[in-house]
């Protein structure tokens, strides 16, 4: 048990404020977001033993704080949203003007506002490809997915997020 304790200190060090960062922009609740995270961590060391290494272990836990995530929501059913960028723990920023923050909050507020009203297979892709940077045969594996679908899903959920920002613009 000692080695897995090890395993998993290191696995969760290289990994918690990614995995975090994930669960805060599917929650929009940093509370939330931790109490996941520490669920996904507790799988994770419950599971060590089992992980065959098909996949890497960041695949892996993503596909834990997915179900996770989805498990969570199910029960609560109702979620509000708020943008990623508020906490600033996760990553600071600088801007050059107060001015300049302002417009940015702005347009990142108005991005999640958007992206937070597609349908959930195109959010759940859209943030795992785009916005964790995975890779396609990561967010494969973690939705079960075929890759076509991963690649088709992640064109629409692009189209109809331009869709809605164009939309928006046009009506101001």
């Amino acid at each position: 048990m000692a080695k897995s304790t090890h395993q998993i200190e290191k696995i969760y060090e290289e990994h918690y404020q990614e995995i975090t960062k994930y669960l805060y922009r599917r929650t929009g609740n940093i509370e939330t977001a931790k109490d996941l995270s520490q669920d996904v961590f507790i799988k994770a060391l419950h599971g060590l033993s089992s992980f065959k290494g098909h996949s890497s272990i960041k695949t892996w836990l993503y596909t834990i704080a997915y179900h996770t995530f989805v498990n969570d929501y199910r029960r609560k059913v109702k979620r509000s949203f708020t943008d990623v960028e508020d906490f600033d723990q996760i990553e600071q920023q600088s801007f050059t003007t107060p001015e300049d923050h302002i417009e940015k909050q702005a347009d990142i507020q108005r991005l999640w506002t958007n992206i937070n009203q597609l349908k959930d297979t195109y959010r759940d892709v859209l943030i795992l490809r785009e916005i964790q940077e995975l890779s396609y045969e990561e967010v494969a594996e973690i939705l079960n997915w075929k890759l076509s679908k991963v690649k088709t899903t992640l064109h629409r959920a692009r189209l109809e997020l331009k869709r809605m920002l164009h939309c928006e613009e046009f009506n101001k």
